[in-house]
């Protein structure tokens, strides 16, 4: 009988060990998933933010290879025209157009600046040169037929890598 006995007691007691060390690991291991799900979110939160900083990096980068020229105010009423030179083309863009159009300055230049200068009227227009270093050449021709023609110019220098766009004062 005795025997009986401490053998129930032995299986009651190893079972009761089992559970004690079942309940042991279990608080374990939860905290254990919930770190790695929180470390999972976190790494995709932080790709999320990697790639929004990788977007803005971009535009920034972009915008600072932009330059905003913002003309004075002219008195007589005539619509600003912005033309950028430099050796080989040039930009011509209005108040407002952000994607200015591109003018090949080849061989004859002298036909393409008066084809450029007749699209415009130098009673309505002022035109402006933003004039880079390759470009001084092709402003010479550019500055006097514009000036044998009627209209107003004004000009300023320009940095070879740089786009300029007009901006409203």
């Amino acid at each position: 009988m005795i025997t009986a006995v401490t053998g129930v007691l032995m299986v009651v007691m190893m079972m009761l060990t089992l559970d004690l060390t079942e309940q042991a690991t279990s608080p374990q291991a939860a905290a254990r998933a919930s770190l790695q799900q929180q470390v999972e979110q976190a790494r995709r939160e932080l790709a999320t933010r990697t790639e929004t900083l990788a977007q803005l990096q971009l535009r920034l980068n972009t915008t600072m290879n932009h330059i905003f020229v913002i003309p004075e105010e002219d008195r007589s009423g005539k619509e600003v025209v912005l033309l950028v030179l430099s050796a080989t083309d040039g930009w011509v863009a209005r108040m407002g157009d952000n994607n200015p159009t591109q003018v090949s300055l080849g061989n004859n230049v002298r036909s393409t600046i008066r084809q450029i200068l007749d699209g415009f009227n130098p009673a309505h227009d002022r035109l402006v040169f933003y004039v880079r270093p390759s470009g001084i050449s092709r402003f010479e021709d550019f500055r006097n037929m514009a000036t044998n023609s009627g209209f107003s110019i004004g000009y300023d220098t320009a940095d070879e890598n740089r786009q300029y766009l007009l901006a409203p004062p």
